[in-house]
């Protein structure tokens, strides 16, 4: 059973580290095989004429320097699959860099807001406002994505794709979970690499799984369009565990369409 649970501990924290959303390959054009989560053909691979690392960069210096990138609206979900039992995660919401966000989610079938502007933050279940003294979301649509660049050189450039009427430059990647965990910098995994010498159990889990990004970079703009992560873990004896992290972001640069309230106009409905 104690083995059990520690096994547990490391799926959360690498489908936790998804959130934040080795491997060599020759140089030339590149292809991955499908995978069992994936069971219809790969596209056809473009000439691999970029890196896909460089994209990643641009696209997060883009995030923070260009004005059009200050404003934009995203929806996602956060779909898992244990054995026999799927449950879906929505997210949706619009962001303001310098003053705040919103997000309007739907968490194992229960609704949820939450609202910051500012220092202030707000949530909202059952249709009651209350203050939230600390931030129980650390929720930054683009957090946690400079943790890929260590693998993006890796990635293969597919065919352009139009994402939400963007044309966009895909790139995806695949690795084990041995080779992410050995290679992030997250510190959400320092525990596990911790146990790792004396846990044959984990051992085999992480070198079993299986781990796909794929990032759109807007072939105009070198903003982040669309998002995606799936993870199949394995759990001995007892099938799977997939998980599946999807966003996208759209309407950079709306800034007559997204509206933050300010605090006062929240705090008035609050319970306390």
């Amino acid at each position: 059973m104690r083995k059990s649970t520690k096994a547990w501990a490391l799926l959360f924290a690498m489908c936790t580290a998804s959130l934040l959303g080795g491997c060599t390959y020759e140089s030339g054009t590149k292809a991955f095989a499908t995978t069992n989560f994936d069971t219809t053909p790969e596209k056809t691979t473009t000439a691999q004429t970029e890196s896909g690392a460089e994209w990643l960069k641009n696209a997060l210096a883009n995030a923070k320097t260009d004005k059009k990138a200050q404003t934009y609206w995203y929806k996602g979900h956060v779909k898992n699959m244990i054995l026999s039992r799927s449950t879906t995660s929505m997210f949706s919401g619009a962001v303001i860099n310098g003053k705040g966000y919103n997000v309007d989610a739907r968490i194992a079938a229960q609704p949820y807001s939450y609202y910051r502007v500012n220092d202030k933050q707000y949530i909202r279940a059952n249709d009651n406002w209350v203050t939230a003294t600390d931030e129980p979301l650390a929720f930054d649509v683009l957090a946690g994505f400079d943790d890929w660049l260590p693998f993006m050189d890796q990635a293969v450039q597919l065919p352009d794709e139009k994402i939400i009427g963007v044309f966009s430059v895909p790139f995806q990647l695949k690795m084990t979970g041995a080779d992410w965990l050995k290679t992030s910098k997250s510190p959400l995994f320092e525990p596990l690499k911790q146990q790792l010498g004396d846990r044959p159990d984990l051992d085999y889990i992480l070198k079993q799984s299986t781990i796909k990004t794929t990032f759109w970079f807007g072939k105009d703009d070198h903003l982040i369009h669309q998002y995606e992560t799936w993870i199949i873990l394995p759990l001995p004896g007892a099938g799977t565990m997939d998980q599946q992290v999807h966003f996208n972001m759209f309407k950079y640069g709306d800034t007559g369409g997204i509206n933050l309230s300010e605090p006062e106009d929240v705090e008035k409905y609050l319970l306390y």
